[in-house]
């Protein structure tokens, strides 16, 4: 049987107290009379031993403390070494090719169409120098007569002219001038009625216009001249208009009519 040591410490005083009692009483019994102290009064109670042992508490069992268990160590977390960032190889320089000149492109060479108008004017024109020719030749042999006529001829005009009063003559030239300026004016008209005024077109335009004509008042070529303040749009519809106008007034105006006539083209607004 195991005793614990209080158990058996306990037991061991108890053990004690009884064999002192039992002492006590031996004690008590070989002496018939004892005489106590005055004053002094002792009481003893006999006890039982096993009951004082059964009322004897047990002393209380001291549970142990549970064992704090320590906190296991967090894991330590071992970085990851950071990859090294390699520098990127940089590209090799490629010798630069020198690009090969692209050769001239030959343009094929566009022959300026001619339309059948135009084709038309040209042969036209043609026929009318033609004519001309013609007649200079008719009248260079009406001029060629005999020596004897010829002289008389000659000095007919001469006696005429002795003839003819000084006022006459200004009247007629007067007269012709009054002609030309009427001949200039039919022809601006004609040429203005034929116009396509190009869309901007400034007032104040002022042209001169040199025309080569034929009798009849077929027209062979015409051209700008200076003065003229247009721009090269609206000389050009100028142009066109003289063409249209084609042929120009020459009836009435025989005696005044001039191969080679020069008149100003005017536009002053609407």
């Amino acid at each position: 049987m195991n005793i614990e040591p209080e158990q058996r410490q306990g037991l061991i005083y108890s053990i004690g107290l009884h064999l002192a009692l039992v002492l006590l009483l031996f004690m008590s019994t070989q002496q018939t009379s004892i005489t106590p102290p005055k004053g002094i009064a002792i009481q003893a109670e006999v006890m039982d031993l096993d009951e004082y042992m059964k009322n004897l508490k047990k002393p209380e069992e001291k549970k142990p403390k549970p064992v704090e268990k320590k906190p296991e160590p967090k894991p330590v977390e071992v970085k990851k070494p950071e990859p090294k960032i390699e520098p990127k190889p940089q590209p090799k320089l490629q010798p630069v090719k020198k690009q090969a000149e692209p050769k001239p492109v030959e343009k094929p060479v566009v022959k300026p169409k001619i339309d059948n108008t135009q084709r038309q004017e040209k042969s036209d024109r043609l026929k009318k120098l033609e004519e001309l020719r013609k007649q200079r030749q008719q009248a260079e042999q009406q001029q060629v007569a005999p020596p004897k006529e010829s002289k008389t001829t000659e000095q007919a005009p001469v006696n005429d002219k002795k003839a003819v009063p000084v006022g006459v003559a200004n009247g007629a030239e007067k007269a012709r001038r009054t002609l030309l300026t009427q001949y200039i004016g039919a022809i601006q008209a004609a040429v203005t009625r034929q116009w396509a005024q190009p869309i901007g077109t400034p007032k104040g335009l002022s042209c001169q216009i040199k025309v080569n004509q034929i009798p009849g008042g077929g027209v062979i070529d015409v051209s700008i001249g200076s003065p003229c303040n247009a721009s090269a749009v609206v000389r050009n519809s100028i142009i066109n208009a003289v063409k249209k106008a084609d042929p120009l007034p020459y009836t009435g105006f025989e005696e005044v009519f001039e191969r080679r006539l020069n008149f100003i083209f005017q536009y002053q607004g609407d």
